[in-house]
């Protein structure tokens, strides 16, 4: 799954002599899959996101003697755009236990770190550990 910062830390290697995408309009689209992605994680609306459909029919200009970002490398990272689009939003991870709660501080065998702390067992079951 990608983050609105992996997007924005996408590099792709610039063509010269072969064909490449249009450099603006493909940056012009990432600066929109940012700020969707961004919107999900915070599980806020956004004007204009970007959606699967979207992606699928995105088409760029192709330069060719002059600058442009390498095809394959574009096209790689929509892919993972748009199986991050179809996946469902996963909200922020919850903040951290508060100190003296939670596996951290020697919750019940079996607690994970991030997920809420295993109901008490039974004395019996402490017992005989079932």
């Amino acid at each position: 799954m990608l983050t609105a910062d992996d997007v924005l830390r996408a590099r792709f290697t610039a063509t010269k002599f072969r064909d490449g995408y249009d450099q603006d309009e493909v940056d012009d689209l990432l600066d929109r899959v940012a700020r969707t992605l961004r919107a999900r994680e915070g599980g806020e609306p956004t004007t204009d996101p970007v959606t699967v459909a979207e992606i699928d029919a995105a088409r760029f200009s192709v330069r060719r003697f002059t600058e442009g970002y390498d095809e394959v490398q574009v096209d790689a990272l929509l892919t993972e755009v748009r199986a991050t689009l179809v996946a469902p939003a996963v909200a922020r991870p919850a903040a951290a236990p508060a100190p003296g709660s939670g596996a951290a501080s020697g919750g019940a065998p079996g607690d994970v770190p991030g997920l809420l702390p295993s109901k008490p067992s039974s004395g019996w079951r402490r017992l005989f550990g079932r």
